[in-house]
């Protein structure tokens, strides 16, 4: 059975999607780490090369915005792991960037620059692979409102993959006004999909209960870190209003809350089925209780029969499935 496969990567404190298309095209969206990258991150590099298909060259990379978790893991994969891209687009002037990553840029002679013209419901950025295995991939929005503006996070690349009937929407760090500058560009039937990675981690600032009600997902992913307390609660209550949400057998999910009078995040943890992937669990020992990168990798599949499949790659975590 052919499939589209989406890794959603454990980087801890940052962002990366690994993607293999049902010919072997390879995709990656984002891959960087603040805290916990020398343990996380290299378990994600780790990851992607041992599903790397073919050599060392991944096929298209995609840079949603300039902040450091989201790309700083990226040199690295070129520097230490010998990996090329075939193709790399990005958003925002490359002074976004730390010179390692204007370096990888430069490096490419197909680096490609997106601007905020998305593409159209009938026109996609890419089309992959020939008409029995084809994959879509969608710009919804690049650099809104503007390449300059000072909101690195409002400027990122949102994604739609199709496959067959079946769509993920992968959001960077969007925010609010993002969201709203898609939902005003697209129709709701277009973006109605199945597959959400949550913007900025699972903020509270974005993933507005009007977007949700629109995409209706029945997989949601966060990117999460114990640092900022992503992803939020509230915004875990609102995805639990979605009334598609799929069933999975078991899943603790971690979110976080914002405490005003001691400054810092409180932690709790869900026990419910619902189909919502979060890269975080308890540690408990000797130093107390905290909350940690599990090293672990979701896969999403859409499969060619119109139907999904959600795993990891790291056998132990059976308390969540």
């Amino acid at each position: 059975m052919a499939s589209l496969d989406i890794y959603f990567l454990d980087v801890g404190q940052g962002d990366g999607t690994f993607i293999i298309c049902p010919d072997g095209t390879t995709i990656l969206v984002d891959l960087g780490s603040k805290k916990n990258g020398h343990i996380a991150g290299q378990d994600a590099i780790a990851t992607i090369k041992n599903l790397m298909p073919k050599g060392k060259k991944i096929d298209y990379l995609f840079v949603t915005h300039g902040d450091g978790d989201h790309y700083n893991l990226i040199p690295e994969l070129v520097r230490s792991h010998g990996f090329r891209f075939g193709k790399v687009y990005y958003s925002g002037p490359t002074s976004d960037y730390n010179k390692d990553m204007q370096g990888v840029i430069a490096g490419s002679s197909s680096a490609g620059f997106l601007d905020k013209s998305h593409s159209t419901e009938k026109k996609p950025l890419l089309t992959i692979g020939s008409a029995s295995n084809q994959v879509d991939v969608f710009l919804l929005s690049a650099n809104y409102p503007s390449e300059d503006d000072s909101d690195k996070n409002a400027k990122s690349i949102c994604l739609m993959l199709a496959y067959g009937s079946l769509k993920a929407i992968l959001m960077g760090d969007a925010e609010a006004e993002t969201e709203d500058f898609i939902m005003n560009t697209f129709t709701k039937a277009f973006l109605k999909a199945d597959v959400l990675k949550l913007a900025h981690h699972g903020s509270d600032s974005t993933n507005q209960e009007s977007w949700l009600k629109v995409v209706q997902p029945r997989i949601v992913s966060a990117s999460a870190d114990q640092k900022w307390g992503h992803p939020y609660s509230s915004t875990i209550d609102r995805v639990l209003k979605g009334k598609r949400l799929a069933d999975i057998y078991k899943h603790g999910i971690v979110a976080g809350t914002y405490d005003a009078s001691t400054k810092d995040y409180d932690w709790e943890t869900l026990s419910i089925k619902k189909a919502i992937l979060t890269n975080l669990y308890e540690i408990t020992g000797s130093m107390g209780s905290s909350w940690q990168a599990a090293g672990v990798a979701y896969v999403v599949q859409l499969r060619d029969d119109g139907s999904l499949s959600v795993g990891d790659t790291l056998n132990n975590l059976s308390r969540w499935f």
